[in-house]
């Protein structure tokens, strides 16, 4: 711990040497089990739990380090305290100081709090007392309650108009006097001033925090307050050196102390990203269980292990598939995205619905309590992941809970991926009205720390396409896309069925609904400010941990989103109690004629005929799978059977599912030529109750007659 000695040396150039009335330097912060006896049902047992202190070096006095992170890293002079912007703060013995006083402190900022948060508040909850601090754009600002005696209690305050830059050391310094008001310091310069001629009122027997607002509020930005919960603020970043003073500092002794603490070495706070950013290639095809980091105070939030989150990686080299990945991460809530080579996430949506409360949807369950995500295959051919949600608000109520069941709206997911990297998403929605308004499908790009919405997408971020080719591209350059018209609905070009998102990469992220399906499309034309970016830009959803289902992106300092479109189409399938639709998806590097290749293909596939009928039957396609289906009856010794490609229906990486075909080994001719199991012939088997099933898919473009045969080897 510093001595007091320290700090007069560290002031020693100035005009007068001060000695403060509190001081924490964050050097050591101790560590005790404590132990408390708990009692239950007869059986008496200790209860432990880890109890982190400091002591404040004037006093003695003590303050408690509470939350669920914090870590001691190098400071400016020493140690400094890291807090986690969610939880941590630290609460001290009140500390004495009335007439004038100041009170400073270094500090480094991974976020910008959503509100104002404090470096130092004693106690702006009581009424009265002190406050410095940092709004939510990143300025400091200094208030002190005075008059109170006299009945003319008010609060006086002053706001600095620079912006304090994240992850660079900062020095803020508050100084009061009841004959010069207050006077905000940022780096030993004034950065401005407040007259009062009233005397300051301090808090009495109430704690200083540190770190943690001692009022709740909504966050700044806040765009439905209804569905936004009032909540503490906490500082993200590092705290160093506070110190607090029974009188005002004079402006040169500001500037004297530091000049001679001010450190050149940058704080211990890495820039972060969104995990996978620097992901590495030629990894195998296939989906693994994993956890994904995204930087070390919001990991330690988390109670989970090795096995939290789901990835599904792909081999091909063409268009740096390779880079790409596919991802449920428990930071989005698990709502998959589609991750370029270069790092930039996109997915579909999910399904929501409204209330009073607010929207229902898997954004609103920060922490997966109603979110679970699981492989249900994962081969050489295909990869199966099921992901399970609940239509919650933000207060974890569900919609159009069934009085009789006891249950309420909950959605199944389920996404079959290929190694080209094209899936299918079926989305069943299950609920006692399931043709109540729903939204199905809305286009999400999710940017991290230090990512604007214009760094990821192209102004003209939107392109729709039909199925005669025919295309047409929305851009923002000039605010909301003037084609989209009333209630943002466009018909440009008529009866698109396709929907490519012009990121910043090779590959593009691409939706399509079968036209059959009568999509129809709208630009997501509210909530748009320009001063700030030419797209819509929330942050309240990815990685966030309070309750809001709406909040304006303030900077690039969070991990945020950005929203271009909607889409409704037909139900595929339903009953009196689901609804089922289906959709393509995936990442292209192609042009228009390939995604109409490819949305032919799945939407009117190739007749398949069976040549060998003795042993098998079947050969429908399904399009929730991209597969067509067959029945074997018994083991045969091979499959044989014809595609019918042609330009209207073309054969584009084909998928085949043979049921009860046992785990025998398979070779392949495709139109009598042998093709080695490698790349462009994959398969992989299914266990099931009633037997092992062959899931076969093939890297082959065609439209003409295709003849297929599958031979089975011997275990």
């Amino acid at each position: 711990m510093k001595p007091i000695q320290l700090i007069l040396l560290l002031l020693s150039g100035t005009s007068l040497a001060q000695t403060p009335a509190a001081y924490w330097s964050f050097d050591q912060i101790k560590q005790a089990e404590t132990v408390k006896p708990l009692t239950r049902k007869g059986l008496k047992a200790p209860e432990v739990y880890r109890n982190y202190a400091l002591t404040e070096s004037v006093t003695r006095g003590q303050g408690q380090i509470l939350g669920a992170f914090h870590k001691s890293v190098p400071g400016v002079v020493g140690n400094a305290l890291q807090l986690d912007g969610n939880t941590s703060f630290v609460e001290a013995t009140p500390v004495s100081v009335s007439g004038d006083f100041s009170v400073g402190a270094w500090i480094a900022l991974g976020a910008y709090p959503t509100h104002w948060c404090p470096v130092a508040d004693q106690n702006v909850a009581s009424g009265k007392g002190f406050f410095l601090g940092i709004d939510a754009l990143g300025h400091a600002g200094f208030r002190a309650f005075v008059g109170g005696p006299t009945g003319r209690g008010k609060w006086v305050e002053m706001q600095g108009t620079d912006r304090i830059p994240l992850r660079q050391w900062t020095h803020v310094q508050g100084v009061f006097s009841p004959t010069e008001g207050l006077t905000l310091y940022v780096n030993g310069k004034s950065a401005g001033s407040a007259k009062t001629t009233d005397d300051f009122e301090p808090a009495t027997n109430v704690p200083l925090l540190i770190g943690k607002s001692s009022t709740r509020q909504k966050p700044a930005g806040t765009v439905r307050p209804n569905a936004t919960a009032e909540v503490n603020t906490f500082f993200d970043g590092l705290i160093d050196e506070l110190m607090i003073y029974d009188n005002a500092l004079t402006a040169s002794e500001v500037a004297g102390y530091v000049q001679k603490t001010a450190t050149t070495a940058p704080p211990a706070l890495p820039a972060r990203s969104l995990p996978l950013a620097g992901a590495s290639t030629g990894q195998k095809f296939g989906a693994i269980y994993t956890t994904l980091p995204y930087y070390e105070a919001w990991d330690k939030l988390w109670p989970v292990n090795g096995q939290a989150d789901v990835v599904v990686q792909f081999d091909n080299s063409p268009a740096k598939l390779n880079a790409a990945r596919f991802v449920f991460w428990r930071g989005t809530s698990y709502i998959p995205h589609w991750v370029t080579e270069n790092g930039i996430w996109y997915n579909n949506e999910f399904l929501e619905t409204w209330s009073a409360k607010g929207s229902h949807e898997p954004m609103s369950d920060k922490r997966c309590q109603f979110s679970h995500v699981r492989v249900l295959e994962s081969s050489d051919a295909r990869a199966v992941i099921h992901w399970r949600y609940a239509l919650i608000d933000n207060w974890n109520e569900q919609a159009r809970v069934d009085s009789l069941t006891g249950f309420g709206e909950w959605a199944d997911e389920v996404y079959t991926i290929y190694p080209d990297g094209i899936g299918t998403r079926t989305i069943t929605l299950h609920s006692s009205q399931p043709q109540s308004a729903h939204e199905w499908h809305e286009g999400i790009v999710v940017m991290g720390p230090g990512q604007r919405p214009e760094q990821v997408l192209q102004p003209g971020a939107l392109t729709l396409a039909n199925m005669k080719g025919e295309t047409h591209t929305y851009s923002w350059q000039n605010g909301i896309p003037p084609e989209a018209g009333k209630d943002g609905y466009i018909t440009l070009p008529a009866g698109a069925n396709i929907h490519v998102v012009n990121t910043n990469s090779t590959l593009k992220p691409f939706t399509i609904i079968a036209p059959t399906a009568n999509p129809i499309w709208d630009i997501y034309h509210g909530e748009l400010r320009r001063e700030v970016s030419m797209f819509p830009w929330w942050n309240h959803w990815p990685a966030a941990q309070k309750a809001s289902d709406g909040r304006y992106a303030m900077d690039a300092d969070y991990a945020s989103h950005s929203s271009l479109s909607h889409a409704n189409w037909d139900a595929y399938a339903q009953t009196e109690n689901s609804m089922t639709k289906v959709m393509l998806h995936g990442l292209t590097a192609g042009k228009p004629a390939d995604w109409v290749t490819l949305a032919r293909s799945w939407s009117s596939p190739a007749r398949l005929t069976l040549s060998t009928p003795t042993g098998f039957s079947g050969g429908d396609y399904d399009p929730t799978e991209r597969a067509w289906q067959i029945q074997s009856r018994g083991q045969p010794a091979s499959l044989k059977f014809t595609l019918a490609g042609s330009e209207t229906t073309p054969i584009d990486n084909p998928a085949f599912v043979v049921k009860n075909w046992g785990n025998r080994p398979v070779s392949l001719t495709l139109d009598g030529k042998p093709v080695p199991r490698g790349k462009a012939f994959r398969y992989g088997f299914r266990d099931g109750l009633n037997g092992t099933d062959l899931i076969v898919w093939l890297e082959k473009k065609a439209t003409q007659r295709l003849s297929v045969m599958l031979i089975a080897g011997k275990n």
